[in-house]
């Protein structure tokens, strides 16, 4: 585990990140977010960041190297940032990062990490490739 300084210098433009409040209903037996509910995070995460570079309709195919190392409780935000890994033909592995933040004091711990393998998929379902960016409708 290593403290994680707000790191403004970083390209946001390469970087997804959210932040989830954790509630009482995230919580186990233990009051902090249920490993469930932050795989569950993380994965939202990783399709975001993987539908913004790809610009596809993607579908999650794997989980590698999930790691939950500290807990995070009720209360604080837990925050996700996803990054680009590796992109393939018609896939990508997004690595995503899981950091606990006190609201109050702003501090921030990693706690979580884990990669991310998503597909692009055409209407049917079917693996489609990934075409450059820069050819994508940019109508929404």
């Amino acid at each position: 585990m290593q403290d994680v300084a707000a790191d403004r210098q970083t390209d946001r433009a390469d970087v997804t990140e959210r932040a989830d409040l954790v509630l009482p209903g995230q919580a186990n037996h233990y009051g902090t977010l249920f490993a469930g509910q932050a795989l569950s995070l993380m994965a939202s995460a990783a399709f975001t960041a993987a539908s913004r570079h790809a610009r596809h309709d993607m579908v999650l195919t794997g989980v590698d190297t999930l790691r939950l190392d500290a807990p995070v409780p009720v209360g604080s935000l837990f925050v996700t940032q996803a990054r680009l890994q590796r992109r393939g033909r018609s896939s990508v592995t997004i690595a995503v990062t899981g950091i606990c933040e006190n609201p109050r004091s702003g501090h921030r711990k990693q706690v979580a990490q884990g990669q991310f393998r998503l597909v692009a998929v055409d209407p049917d379902g079917r693996p489609q490739p990934i075409t450059d960016r820069s050819s994508a409708d940019e109508n929404p």
